[in-house]
């Protein structure tokens, strides 16, 4: 419909800047195997040249496990319902990398990396590594409770932060077990581990999780004893899932999201998230459990049902793109697609990504750096993306889908949809800054509605 402009040379001699996305998954867990590998581990499988990592963790002094059973003290505390604000943070500079954001979305759903994006990563001076805007909660962990910056993250089921014995998270608040009467020991090696070098390794244990008024008992946590510089840079503490159990990468866990389901704290079984750009003191947005705020979004939620309940996962029937003055154009693209506040990016299978922008003009696919669209492209096609969701259609900006500049080449940027080697459409952040999501645990539903701004 818009005439493609081709470009002859794409001559990439640059360094990328700092990764955005949430401390989200490739969480593994080893449970007192005396000859497995202990380093950081990628589907399964050790990382390589990361040493580092598994030299620090045989240095950890791990306490022994301890019994504990998992329906002990399970009473929660809390009055129904509660709003948990989120506060959006830059990374230092306000230096973001889309390709170390695809990266993590790509693992962290155990999907492959092309190589080369790991090469353009490792080029990455490390002064440069950040996360890009993040945006997180205050949780409090143990008895009395200690105060941590958490990431909250619907596409992971784990709940980890860093610990007192962690010599490098300086710039992290660090949990104390001694200062908690609440702890119990458990002794499980964790670590989680991305093919861009950022990695994290410790230990699991037991004690009370409180979010608002809400306190969860006996929650299986990972503590942090090592992290590389990637991490230790963050401003937030670590992660708190809000997935089900089954996502848990920590055998056996039953996760936050399911404690709190399964002894009906709640006055209804669900949450929502709403999102939006921060304000002058960085509020933007929050989360709310229990109950759903109609002021927050236009008209009425539109009820999706889950068709994997193990995954915040709906069907995603179509996507248009609808030009100002010009009209909508229908692109083929649908399929499985899971809701994932703890991704930054929109994530399509290659043949999805090639179709999506295909209608953008002058849009391009770098073998090495993925998708990158003209720096002005909300000028030369105003208007939204819109998602076919439940019998009904949800906007994006056309200009929320144009990220950081590409260092060396005036006038391009990275774009906010990257492709995968996935049988599933990842729905990050992009999506939720425009629309208001209710999560709803009890009945395996989502309700969508565009939100007020």
């Amino acid at each position: 419909m818009w005439k493609h402009l081709t470009i002859a040379t794409l001559a990439f001699d640059m360094l990328l800047s700092a990764v955005i996305a949430a401390p989200g998954a490739g969480l593994y867990a080893l449970d007192a195997l005396d000859d497995a590998p202990v380093g950081p581990m990628l589907g399964g499988l050790p990382v390589t040249g990361m040493n580092n990592a598994a030299d620090n963790d045989k240095d950890t002094n791990i306490p022994a496990p301890a019994d504990v059973s998992s329906n002990e003290n399970t009473q929660l505390t809390g009055n129904g319902w509660f709003k948990v604000p989120i506060t959006a943070h830059k990374s230092p500079k306000g230096q973001v990398s889309t390709i170390s954001a695809r990266i993590r979305a790509l693992e962290k759903h155990n999907l492959s990396v092309p190589s080369k994006w790991l090469q353009a990563v490792e080029k990455l001076p490390i002064k440069e590594y950040g996360y890009g805007i993040e945006y997180y909660g205050e949780v409090g962990i143990g008895t009395p409770p200690q105060k941590f910056k958490l990431d909250f993250d619907t596409g992971s089921g784990d709940v980890w932060l860093a610990g007192e014995d962690c010599a490098v998270c300086s710039r992290h608040k660090k949990f104390n077990p001694r200062n908690s009467s609440t702890h119990k020991a458990e002794g499980r090696k964790w670590g989680i581990s991305y093919g861009d070098g950022s990695f994290a390794t410790g230990y699991t244990i037991r004690d009370t999780v409180s979010i608002g008024n809400l306190t969860v008992p006996n929650q299986v946590i990972g503590l942090a004893t090592s992290e590389s510089r990637a991490y230790q840079q963050d401003t937030v503490d670590g992660l708190l899932g809000l997935s089900y159990s089954g996502v848990s990468f920590i055998p056996g866990v039953t996760t936050f999201l399911d404690n709190i389901n399964e002894n009906d704290y709640l006055k209804q079984p669900i949450f929502s998230v709403y999102i939006k750009e921060k304000d002058k003191n960085d509020y933007a947005g929050e989360y709310l459990f229990g109950d759903i705020d109609h002021s927050k979004f236009e008209g009425e939620l539109t009820w999706v049902p889950l068709s994997t309940p193990k995954f915040w996962e709906i069907n995603l029937d179509g996507v248009s793109l609808d030009v100002q003055g010009v009209g909508k154009e229908q692109i083929e693209i649908s399929g499985p697609a899971i809701l994932d506040t703890g991704t930054t990016l929109i994530v399509m299978d290659e043949k999805q990504a090639t179709e999506f922008h295909r209608g953008i003009p002058s849009a391009e696919k770098s073998e090495i750096y993925g998708w990158i669209l003209p720096t002005n492209t909300d000028q030369l096609i105003p208007g939204n993306i819109s998602f076919a969701i439940g019998g009904a259609e949800f906007s994006v900006p056309v200009k929320n889908l144009v990220r950081e500049p590409v260092k060396g080449l005036d006038g391009w940027s990275f774009s906010a949809v990257t492709s995968g080697a996935s049988n599933f459409i990842i729905i990050g952040d992009v999506f939720f800054r425009s629309n208001y999501i209710t999560f709803d645990r009890g009945n395996a539903r989502v309700g969508i509605a565009p939100s007020k701004h």
